[in-house]
């Protein structure tokens, strides 16, 4: 239970962090937004049964977190990141630097009390390049969307190829069946079942 509550107020804190005086500027960043949940929606896509990271739900529902961590979650705080984006090159750099580190710190503290796991060699620098990626590209989207896609997917491409991500078929059949229920005709096995949640 008590880790169900910190699970739990981890990310209301996000939220509120995040939200604090940045919901006014929703409709001027509302596509770096979709853009950044289509990437994370795509990660639990590509990776559903290979994760790389992975909150641990500690009770609660792992589907609702992950739904809650691609659409409410991370585009908070990268709206709260365009929010207070400075307009000169210097400062943009340590704008983004400075969110890199701080959203890393808190990784790695969230890591320490187990409420993220690392897997398949995965780590918290890793995620820090995660981070650097994510807040450069929310910018850039905004100057140059096809440019920041181009980018974006030569980026997957090199962490699927980097960590070896399966891409068969059996594990991409249907779209974001992270979200809902698998197809019923597909018949899962028991190995397969203990794999997709990391039980040895």
């Amino acid at each position: 239970m008590k880790r169900k509550q910190e699970q739990e107020l981890f990310l209301l804190l996000t939220i509120i962090f995040s939200t604090v005086g940045s919901l006014k500027h929703l409709p001027k960043h509302f596509k770096e937004l979709v853009f950044i949940s289509f990437f994370n929606a795509f990660y639990y896509y590509i990776c559903k049964r290979y994760l790389l990271w992975e909150f641990n739900p500690h009770g609660i529902n792992w589907r609702g977190i992950r739904l809650l961590h691609t659409f409410v979650t991370t585009p908070l705080v990268v709206l709260a990141n365009l929010s207070h984006f400075p307009n000169t090159f210097p400062k943009q750099v340590y704008h983004v630097l400075k969110w890199t580190i701080i959203s890393t710190y808190i990784e790695h503290l969230a890591a320490k009390q187990k409420l993220i796991r690392f897997k398949h060699g995965w780590n918290i620098y890793w995620s820090a390049a995660i981070y650097l990626k994510m807040y450069t590209y929310s910018y850039l989207h905004k100057k140059n969307a096809l440019l920041t896609w181009f980018l974006s997917l030569c980026t997957a491409v090199f962490y699927i190829i980097k960590f070896k991500v399966p891409l068969r078929a059996r594990l991409l059949k249907g779209p974001f069946t992270f979200f809902i229920k698998q197809d019923p005709k597909y018949k899962w096995t028991k190995n397969e079942i203990l794999d997709y949640f990391d039980i040895k």
